[in-house]
């Protein structure tokens, strides 16, 4: 029959599983319907006795589901189990003695996936039979005393965790305390002595153990943090317990244990942690505010921190260069607004800064040197910026020949934020950086392109800043012995600004200059002016290359008008090299009668690699056939086709063809 003890406690888990939207696993069998959750083969002891510390032994599969989150085993009503997890199916946890009788429901919890396999009773022990005995019968004897005793409480054994150390750092002990007196000890508390470097943590300051009965024992843990001053090597923690015993008499015992500490040397360290610049970046010759965050990352406070500003791109604000922080204390930090002004020298682009920090470290004064990097913008003074915004060498005209003149237009515009006065634009480069300040001569005037009917300067006047613009005109003939290519036209710039300072630019504008192959193109005969109709054309073309470079024909393509290329259409003619020919023959047919235009066109590539071509026409009448010839009428009676009269032949005649027969030398 089921104790009526047990069915709060089963009411209970009902609840809290409702409530709190737990996933149960209440597995006795083999199987696992579910290999994400807990799953309980078996569990030992189901019952224990009080009085008695038990391990209960969980065996199962998946009671390690997720592994960064512990397994935890407990009991409702009385909270977790110290649990340990030996592997993924077996976990074991430590009973306490002074559980109370009757069923105790066993919760296994392992992130948001809970167990429950079972119970445990908690059973008073049996007492022990003994054979009755009868009472003598009474004697006039006095009434005994009581037999004196107290309870008596000492640590037993003790462990620390972690058995090492440093100031600042927490230690947790594991306690067992022993009654060694002849009493129960109840009312029982432990607490850590105030006054020393060690403090109790996680709001410990006195723990309420349960009653501890004659040669008992009962097993605590409690927390202290070591104070940050704490000396090294082996420390003891006081501590002291309160009991009393069943008469209400009050008693205490100092109890110690030790823990080692590995003190650090205590020193200060101010840094630069973190800095804001505004404006970012800065601008030379105007303000600057930097926000600077110092931190303390020693152990020991850094008293009177001054921070100063070092020589560098940084030059004293209207606050100094010196600035009053405080005391920081370790592991803390302060802020301080750095009002300055950049040096109106400083380059442009990341530049370093430094700062020097001055401290107390107890009585001795420490310095500490840091490093902050600052960007300084590119600021530009107001100066001409002249462009050649367009520029042409004739209509239509896309490439020039060697020894070609030609007429160069060209548009300046000064797009900058100041006038360039005096503007003379020579045709030739300038030193852009003279040392006197005047800009110099030409000094690399173009080799290919020579500037006709005047020198080679030309005087524009003033060109105003932001849209100024002037348009000059230049005839240049093409030097006579250059190859193809593309050439470029320097264009040098001389001017001054408003306040007298030389200025000078360079510009320059690409001319294509093309060889045209020379090569002489002819047929075998004169062309007939005529044709008639059906009768075909025939040309044989002879191409020879006169010029001074060889020519990379590709193909041929003959367009007709009133006819039909039969043979040579697209016939390909190949590099002919210089005093070099090559033939190509073409059959044109006849259509109709009238004009018959043929137009020739020899492809080759050019030297810079594009497609041309050269182009020869030729124009055909083409007339009627002339009718046949016509002999006359023949007389009545002849016959072309009748034998005449028999010719007599010579005798020795015979003879010889007879004999130049057998030879094989006649017939």
């Amino acid at each position: 029959m089921r104790s009526k003890a047990a069915y709060p406690i089963v009411l209970l888990l009902i609840v809290s599983l409702l409530i709190g939207g737990l996933t149960l696993v209440n597995a006795q069998g083999p199987g696992c319907p579910d290999s994400a959750n807990i799953c309980v083969s078996s569990y030992s002891p189901s019952r224990l006795q009080r009085d008695q510390v038990g391990i209960l032994d969980i065996r199962g599969v998946n009671l390690n589901v997720s592994g960064s989150i512990p397994t935890v085993v407990r009991l409702l009503g009385v909270g977790d189990l110290e649990t340990t997890v030996v592997s993924a199916t077996q976990i074991t946890a430590a009973i306490p003695s002074n559980l109370a009788l009757g069923p105790y429901v066993i919760q296994i919890t392992n992130g948001d996936v809970t167990a429950v396999p079972g119970s445990i009773e908690i059973f008073a022990p049996v007492p022990t039979s003994e054979p009755p005995t009868f009472a003598p019968p009474p004697t006039p004897t006095t009434q005994p005393t009581d037999i004196p005793g107290v309870p008596n409480l000492l640590v037993r054994t003790y462990s620390a965790n972690p058995s090492t150390i440093r100031p600042g750092e927490r230690v947790t002990f594991t306690v067992e305390l022993y009654n060694q007196g002849t009493r129960v000890a109840q009312g029982v508390s432990l607490s850590v002595d105030p006054g020393q470097k060690f403090l109790p943590a996680d709001g410990q300051a006195t723990l309420i153990l349960p009653d501890i009965g004659v040669n008992g024992s009962f097993t605590v843990n409690f927390t202290v943090i070591a104070a940050n001053d704490v000396p090294a090597g082996p420390q003891n923690v006081n501590l002291t317990i309160n009991f009393r015993d069943f008469s209400g008499t009050a008693g205490s015992s100092k109890q110690t244990v030790v823990v080692n500490v590995d003190a650090l040397a205590r020193a200060s360290q101010v840094v630069l942690a973190r800095y804001l610049v505004n404006p970012n970046p800065v601008i030379p010759g105007d303000p600057v505010t930097i926000s600077v965050l110092l931190q303390n990352t020693g152990n020991e406070r850094a008293g009177q921190v001054l921070l100063q500003i070092a020589d560098g791109i940084l030059l004293a604000g209207p606050q100094g260069n010196t600035f009053a922080v405080g005391d920081i204390e370790p592991g803390a930090s302060a802020s301080v607004d750095l009002p300055l002004i950049v040096n109106s020298t400083a380059k442009a682009g990341p530049q370093s800064q430094s700062l020097n920090i001055t401290f107390l470290q107890g009585s001795e004064s420490k310095t500490a040197n840091q490093t902050m990097t600052l960007e300084v913008a590119n600021v530009v003074a107001p100066a001409p910026l002249l462009l050649l915004e367009s520029y042409s060498i004739g209509e239509d005209k896309s490439f020039l020949r060697p020894g070609e003149t030609f007429t160069l237009t060209m548009n300046l515009k000064n797009i900058g934020q100041e006038d360039a006065n005096d503007l003379r634009v020579t045709f030739g480069a300038v030193d852009v950086t003279p040392d006197n300040g005047t800009p110099s001569s030409p000094s690399n005037t173009s080799t290919t392109f020579a500037p006709l009917g005047t020198g080679s300067t030309i005087f524009a006047g003033d060109l105003p800043r932001v849209e100024g613009l002037v348009t000059l005109t230049q005839e240049f003939i093409v030097n006579g012995t250059v190859d193809s290519g593309v050439y470029t036209l320097p264009i040098g710039l001389r001017y001054r600004t408003s306040d007298g300072t030389a200025g000078a630019d360079n510009l320059g504008a690409s001319i294509v200059v093309i060889i045209e192959p020379q090569v002489n193109i002819s047929t075998g005969g004169p062309v007939p002016e005529t044709l008639n109709l059906g009768e075909p054309l025939i040309l044989s073309l002879e191409l020879a290359n006169r010029g001074r470079k060889a020519v990379n024909f590709t193909t041929i393509t003959a367009e007709v008008t009133n006819g039909e290329v039969l043979e040579g259409q697209g016939a390909f003619i190949g590099p002919i090299q210089t005093n070099d020919n090559q033939n190509v023959d073409l059959n044109i047919s006849t259509l109709d009668l009238g004009t018959m235009t043929v137009r020739l066109i020899f492809n080759y590539t050019d030297d810079l690699n594009q497609p041309d071509s050269i182009v020869k026409e030729y124009e055909i009448e083409v007339v009627e056939p002339p009718p046949p010839i016509d002999f006359g009428t023949p007389p009545p009676g002849f016959d072309p086709f009748l034998p005449g009269e028999p010719v007599e032949e010579d005798p020795d005649a015979l003879l010889g063809r007879f004999l130049l027969g057998l030879l094989g030398l006649g017939s």
